[in-house]
C-alpha cells in the first residue's frame, strides 16, 4: 500500500486533557497480557465501550514478541480513530526499557498500517502509558523521558500526540521537551512563538478564532457552510450560481428561502429558519481538533469567535475541567463578563440557539443596533490585549468595522498601534498590507500558485494547517512554565544534575515540616502560603 507523505519528518505534540474527544487517526491505550480483557474501565470511553460490549471481554494473549493489538484491522466504522492496545503490565518498579520496547513495536505497526491522510502525516494519540496499572507510577520521570525519545525517533510520516491527564504530567512533559532542545522553526517563527508565549504567560494575550480552526475536526469553512445549507434548499439558478455571490448576500438569499414552501422535488423540511438549517449542516461534532486543545492549553482568559460550534469549549473543559462562561447575542452579557476573569464571546451566536445566529446580510446590518455592547467587548480587547487571530480570513464585515474604529481612535490620538498577530495558512501580500500596522501578518505556508487543482489546493492547505499546529505547539511548550512536577519524587529521573536532585529532595522534605508548623502556630496563614507553594511545585506528603 502506498505510504503518502512518508518522507515528512515526524512531530511530537503534547497537550493536556483527555483522549476520548481528540480528533486523530489512531489511538493507543494500555492493557495487560490479556489484550481487550485487560483494558481498565478508565479507557472504555476512548474505545467506544460500555459494560455491555462483548469486545471488551475477549482475551487475545500478548507477549514480549508482540505487545500490541489492533482492534480495527479492517477499519473502524464511523469517524472515530483506529484503536490499538499496548501491553504495559509489568511488575511495579520494573525496567522502563521494556516499556520503551513496546512503544517501538506499536509505533512501527501504526506506521506500516493504512494510507496517510491527504497533505499530512498520520496522527496517533496516546496517554502517558504504563504509570497506572503498568506498574511504573513511581518512575514517571523515566517513563516520560523514554516516551518522548521513542516518539521523536518514530517512523517518518507519523505524528504523535501525547495527552497528559494531570497538571504534573503536562508540566513534566513540556519541561523535558525544553531540556531536550526544540527543533528550529522556519523563517521568523521561533521569535514569534517566543513573543506570543511571553504574552500568554503575562496575561497580555487574547484570542480570536474563525471557522478555519474547526476544519481539522471536519467542520466546514464559512463558504463551505453556505454551500452545505444551499444544498438543502431549492436555490434559483443552483448552488454554484449562489456561491458566486458575496457570502453575506448568499446567506441573505438563503434566509429568504428558508421558511418558503419547497417547490416540486424539494428536500428541505418546511418551516425551518436559516439558523436551524445551519445547525443541521454543522451536525453534532464531538471530537475537537488538535488546534482547539493547543489554543486551550495557552490559558488565554479572553476569547472571541465567530464560530457557532462548541468544540473549543469542549477542549477547555478537557484541559481544566470547567465550563468556559459564554457571552452570546441576545443574552445577558454583563453577568458573564463580571462573574470571572475568563470568558468566550461568540459574536455570531451559538448552534444551541439557532434563532440568534448571525450569518445573513440583514442580521449583519442590524448587528450594530442590536448587539453593540457585545461588539464593544472585542474593541475593548483590541485596546487592552494583544489579539492572536487564528483560522480567520478577516473578511467579516463586523470585525473589519470594529477593528477600523479602534484604529481610527488610536490615530486620532497620534498612535498607529499594532493590535495583534494574524496567522495565515498561505502567504498573501495584499492581505498583509491591508492589515498593516494593525496586525502583524504571519503566513505559515507559501502563496497559492497561479494554477492548481482542487486536490492540490487541499493538500497544500492541509500541510499548511499542520505547520500552523506545529507553531501553536511551540507557543504552548514555551508558555507552559508550571512546575507542578519539580518536587514530586515520581519525576526525579528528569533531573540530570545531582545538585538539582539533592535540592529538590530537600525542598520536598520541607513539606512535612511546614505542614506541621502551619497547624500549630498563630501564623497559620503565612505558613499556609509556603505550603501552598510547595504543593504547586509537586511536594506532597509521603515518600
Amino acid at each position: 500500500m502506498p505510504r503518502q507523505d512518508a518522507g515528512v519528518a515526524a512531530h511530537v505534540f503534547v497537550v493536556p486533557g483527555t483522549l476520548d474527544a481528540l480528533h486523530c487517526d489512531d489511538v493507543i491505550v494500555s492493557t495487560d497480557q490479556r489484550g481487550p480483557a485487560g483494558v481498565r474501565r478508565r479507557w472504555w470511553r476512548t474505545l467506544g465501550w460500555d459494560s455491555a460490549v462483548p469486545e471488551r471481554q475477549r482475551i487475545v494473549p500478548l507477549d514480549d514478541e508482540r505487545r500490541y493489538l489492533r482492534l480495527d484491522p479492517h477499519g473502524r466504522p464511523g469517524d472515530g480513530p483506529s484503536r490499538w492496545l499496548l501491553h504495559v503490565g509489568a511488575l511495579a518498579g520494573g525496567d522502563v526499557e521494556w516499556l520503551r520496547d513496546g512503544m517501538r513495536q506499536v509505533l512501527r505497526a501504526v506506521g506500516d498500517s493504512g494510507e496517510r491522510p491527504t497533505g499530512r502525516p498520520r496522527r496517533i494519540a496516546l496517554p502517558v502509558i504504563g504509570v497506572g496499572g503498568g506498574g511504573h507510577g513511581r518512575q514517571r520521570g523515566a517513563v516520560i523521558r523514554g516516551l518522548l525519545e521513542e516518539a521523536q525517533k518514530g517512523p517518518d510520516g507519523l505524528d504523535v500526540v501525547i495527552v497528559a491527564a494531570s497538571r504534573s504530567d503536562y508540566s513534566a512533559l513540556q519541561a523535558q521537551r525544553r531540556a531536550m532542545g526544540l527543533p528550529p522553526l522556519p523563517g521568523r517563527q521561533d521569535g514569534l512563538a517566543s513573543r506570543l508565549a511571553e504574552r500568554a504567560r503575562s496575561g497580555d494575550l487574547a484570542l480570536f478564532m474563525g471557522a478555519g480552526t474547526g476544519v481539522a475536526a471536519g467542520l466546514p469553512t464559512w463558504r463551505g457552510l453556505l454551500s452545505a445549507v444551499a444544498r438543502r434548499m431549492d436555490v434559483p439558478g443552483g448552488v454554484d450560481a449562489l456561491m458566486r455571490l458575496n457570502p453575506l448576500d448568499a446567506a441573505e438569499v438563503l434566509r429568504r428561502l428558508a421558511g418558503a414552501p419547497a417547490s416540486g422535488g424539494g428536500r428541505r423540511p418546511a418551516g425551518k429558519s436559516l439558523g436551524e438549517h445551519v445547525v443541521d449542516a454543522l451536525g453534532n461534532p464531538t471530537r475537537y481538533a488538535l488546534g482547539h486543545v493547543l489554543l486551550a492549553a495557552l490559558g488565554v482568559e479572553q476569547v472571541v469567535t465567530t464560530n457557532f460550534d462548541d468544540l473549543y469549549e469542549k477542549a477547555v473543559k478537557a484541559v481544566n475541567g470547567r465550563d468556559v462562561p459564554l457571552v452570546l447575542p441576545g443574552a445577558d452579557a454583563r453577568t458573564t463578563l463580571t462573574q470571572g476573569r475568563s470568558w468566550l464571546v461568540k459574536m455570531h451566536g451559538d448552534a444551541r440557539r439557532p434563532h440568534d445566529i448571525v450569518l445573513d446580510r440583514r442580521s449583519f446590518v442590524r448587528y450594530d443596533a442590536t448587539q453593540r455592547p457585545l461588539a464593544s467587548v472585542l474593541q475593548a480587547t483590541l485596546m487592552t490585549k494583544h489579539l492572536l487571530v487564528v483560522g480567520a480570513s478577516m473578511t467579516d464585515d463586523n470585525v473589519i468595522r470594529l477593528v477600523h474604529e479602534v484604529a481610527s481612535l488610536n490615530e486620532d490620538h497620534g498612535a498607529r498601534t499594532t493590535m495583534g498577530t494574524l496567522l495565515m495558512l498561505e502567504r498573501d501580500d495584499l492581505t498583509a498590507r491591508l492589515w498593516h500596522p494593525e496586525f502583524e501578518s504571519v503566513a505559515v505556508g507559501p502563496a497559492a500558485p497561479p494554477e492548481e487543482s482542487d486536490d492540490q489546493r487541499q493538500r497544500r492547505l492541509t500541510a499548511a494547517g499542520r505547520d500552523l499546529e506545529i507553531l501553536l505547539d511551540r507557543v504552548a511548550v514555551l508558555a507552559s512554565r508550571e512546575s507542578a512536577h519539580l518536587l514530586d519524587r515520581r519525576y526525579a529521573d528528569l533531573l540530570d544534575d545531582p545538585a538539582e536532585r539533592e535540592l529538590a529532595e530537600a525542598l520536598a522534605r520541607l513539606e512535612g515540616q511546614v505542614r506541621k508548623v502551619a497547624g500549630t502556630t498563630r501564623r497559620t496563614s503565612e505558613w499556609q502560603e509556603v505550603l501552598d507553594a510547595l504543593h504547586r511545585w509537586g511536594a506532597h506528603e509521603g515518600p
